[in-house]
Order: structure tokens, then C-alpha cells, then sequence
């Protein structure tokens, strides 16, 4: 009999148990419980379409209740692909269809589905640095070694990653996925420039290598819409685009979809386990898609987002120079501020946190090191007149931090 104090599953015997590839993961991020949580990359909470969405979720049902509560296709409900193949092909120019798509939850799971089916333990995965600390948690998880390339105002900087990608070829130990987010980077917000969009894939083809955009902040685009999409230019060939509806319609949906090649797709599709995703969801989803709320509601969002970023923008020049400096992103929901020299990221947070401001430290986006002198502010959850207030208090911590006072 097990008697108390004798559990053989304690913490440590838990954590010899695990995985090593699972030893080296940082924690997830978290909402803030701060008053102003300029931390957590989240929609305007007020602007969620709910009404919509309960109309779509009873048409749903009333259509066909058993095909919505039952096990779909592996790939996700069909008009959904047929549905976003249309909005694909329209903005690349290229015959996308619904065989190009399928279904995932979120884009994350989307990474995953690309991790598990292309990368293998100690298999080199190329990142920008910084990039979205959840992507370098997913092929950490799969054993991938994470080389990261600079990135600038303007995304990767090309010469470096062709360095890296020679360097590789040499060792004889090529990388199997370049990861980039071209549009509104997490945390960066830059932008990639087609010129180096165009070089990009060259670069790509050259050495073999798959690209994975992630493409979750599309449609936030808050400067007119951004170059001609990385699909595009690599003609839907030797790339894998992962969207989602999380940023335009919301975040618990988690309804996202990889745009590939056949080839690809039926790789992916065999790599997953969760036979397709939750019929309902896509179902209201589609929905809600074909009603026609779709587009103005993300106009809305456009608007609403521009006014956020820019009154940030006005704050941040207004009251944070000369301890920050920062480039105005063309959409998405994230300023990634430089901190004067002598400022450290750290100590900023917890100045901040003082003062009821959730911030994110830079050192999360770097997965061999970096962004002590970086910090990440979102401006999509608050209102403009809590921003303005947000920006005070953060100001405050900047000054205390710059004086040596904490």
C-alpha cells in the first residue's frame, strides 16, 4: 500500500521522466492581472462579433446538428477550405483551392503540424532574432536546434542568412524550415520588404530549405495592405503559410488553416492526430464568413487599431524620448521600443510592474540570447484613454529606472 510521503510520481521523478527536449523550454507567456496589461497580444475584447457568431453557431446546427457534433475530415470542413482556398487565391494571384488548405486550431497548431511532420530531433530550424517565442517553444519541443538570423526594421536581413544557410551547407547539416512572420512581426511589427521577399525565397531554393510563414496578423493592416504576399512570390511552391481567425474574429475560436502545395498537404494532413479540428467551429465560422459581417468587421477593427497604435506612438515620443526609440509598424499590435543605452530590460518590467503596467522584457524573442535592451508594448486591448494612462505610468518607471532609483 502507498502511504504518504512514499509517491513514487513526486516532482523530481516527474521531471526524469520528461522528454529532454522539454527540459529546455521556457515557461508560456500569461495574461497580466495589472491594470494595464501592455503585455498579453490580444484583440479588443468589446469588438468580439458575439451576436454574429451565436447567429452563425444556430444556423450551424439548425443546417445539419449531426455533421457539426460528429468527427469531421482530417483537413476541416470543406466549405471552409473552398472558403478560404477563394481568399488565398484572390490575394496571390495563384490557383489556390481547397486541396491547397487545411484546417487547424489557431496557427500554432499549424507550426506544430509543420514540426511534426518535417522536423526530426537535432534537424537545425532557421528564426528570425526576435521571433515569436512560441514558435522557438514548438521545434525546441521537437528536438530542433534554433539558429537565429538579425532581423531589422525591415524583417530578415538577407546577407546574415545567407551566411547562416552557407555556413550550414558546409557543415553538412542543413536547416529544414526558415520560420518568418513577413507581415507585422511578433514582437518586431516589422515588415518585410519584397525586395527581400524575393531574395528569401531564392535563397530557400537554392539550399533546399521549406519556408514557414506565419501569417497570424494579416487583415490587422493598419497602412493600406502589406507587399505582395511571400506565397505569392515563392509561386504556393517549397512554402507553407499559416493563418487564423484569431486576430480578425476571436481568439477562443481557434480556428486557423496551412495554405501549401498538395504535396505538403497531404503530408500534414497524415502527420495530425485530432481527426480534423471540431466540426462546429469551422461550421460557424463558415457561417459567419458567408454572411457578410466578415469584411466590415475587420475594416472596423483597421480603424480602431490605427487610432490605438498611433495614440501609443504619440504617447510613447511624447513622454518616453530620450529613453526609447521605436519604428511605427504598418499593422498588428506591437511597438518593440529600444531602450537608451544603460536602461536594461529587466529592470524596466519590474519599474513598470510597480506601477500597474504589464510590459514584455525583449530577452523572450531571442532563442540563443539578446533584447536586454528591448521591450514589447501591445496596443490592441485598451481603450485610447487607458493607453494615454498606460504610457504615463511607464514613462515613470523609465525615468526611476534612467535616475538609479530602482
Amino acid at each position: 500500500m502507498t502511504t504518504l510521503g512514499s509517491d513514487p510520481f513526486s516532482e523530481p521523478t516527474i521531471e526524469a521522466l520528461l522528454a529532454p527536449a522539454m527540459r529546455r523550454l521556457p515557461p508560456p507567456t500569461s495574461l497580466s492581472p495589472l491594470p494595464y496589461d501592455l503585455n498579453a497580444g490580444v484583440p479588443d475584447r468589446d469588438s468580439l462579433p458575439w451576436r454574429e457568431l451565436l447567429d452563425a453557431t444556430r444556423a450551424a446546427l439548425e443546417e445539419d446538428a449531426a455533421g457539426a457534433l460528429t468527427y469531421g475530415g482530417q483537413a476541416g470542413y470543406e466549405p471552409l477550405r473552398v472558403w478560404v482556398a477563394q481568399r488565398q487565391a484572390a490575394e496571390t494571384g495563384l490557383p489556390v483551392t481547397s486541396a491547397n488548405v487545411t484546417i487547424t486550431a489557431g496557427s500554432a497548431q499549424g507550426i506544430d503540424n509543420v514540426a511534426a511532420a518535417f522536423i526530426a530531433d537535432g534537424d537545425v530550424v532557421i528564426t528570425g532574432a526576435p521571433t515569436y517565442p512560441g514558435a522557438i517553444r514548438t521545434f525546441r519541443a521537437r528536438g530542433a536546434q534554433v539558429i537565429d538570423v538579425p532581423q531589422d526594421d525591415d524583417g530578415l536581413v538577407m546577407p546574415a542568412l545567407a551566411r547562416v544557410l552557407d555556413t550550414r551547407r558546409m557543415t553538412g547539416k542543413q536547416a529544414k524550415v526558415i520560420y518568418v512572420t513577413a507581415n507585422y512581426d511578433n514582437p518586431s511589427g516589422s515588415t518585410l520588404t519584397l525586395e527581400r521577399r524575393q531574395r528569401l525565397v531564392e535563397l530557400a531554393r537554392e539550399h533546399g530549405v521549406l519556408i514557414l510563414e506565419d501569417d497570424a496578423y494579416t487583415g490587422i493592416d493598419l497602412e493600406g495592405p502589406p507587399p505582395t504576399s511571400l506565397f505569392a512570390v515563392a509561386g504556393g511552391r517549397g512554402i507553407v503559410r499559416c493563418g487564423t481567425f484569431s486576430k480578425t474574429v476571436a481568439t477562443g475560436l481557434r480556428v486557423g488553416f496551412i495554405v501549401a502545395q498538395t504535396e505538403v498537404i497531404s503530408r500534414l494532413v497524415l502527420a495530425r492526430f485530432d481527426n480534423g479540428g471540431p466540426p462546429i467551429l469551422h461550421r460557424l465560422l463558415y457561417h459567419y464568413l458567408r454572411s457578410g459581417h466578415y469584411d466590415p468587421h475587420v475594416a472596423r477593427l483597421q480603424d480602431m487599431y490605427r487610432e490605438r497604435r498611433d495614440v501609443t506612438a504619440d504617447a510613447l515620443r511624447d513622454l518616453c524620448e530620450p529613453y526609447v526609440t521605436f519604428r511605427t509598424p504598418r499593422g498588428g499590435f506591437f511597438h518593440w521600443l529600444k531602450l537608451a543605452p544603460g536602461l536594461d530590460a529587466a529592470a524596466v518590467f519590474r519599474a513598470a510592474a510597480a506601477r500597474g503596467v504589464a510590459v514584455t522584457p525583449g530577452t523572450g524573442y531571442f532563442a540563443n540570447g539578446g533584447g536586454e535592451d528591448r521591450i514589447r508594448l501591445v496596443y490592441s486591448a485598451l481603450p485610447p484613454a487607458e493607453l494615454r494612462k498606460a504610457i504615463e505610468a511607464f514613462a515613470e518607471a523609465l525615468a526611476a529606472v534612467a535616475a538609479g532609483r530602482e
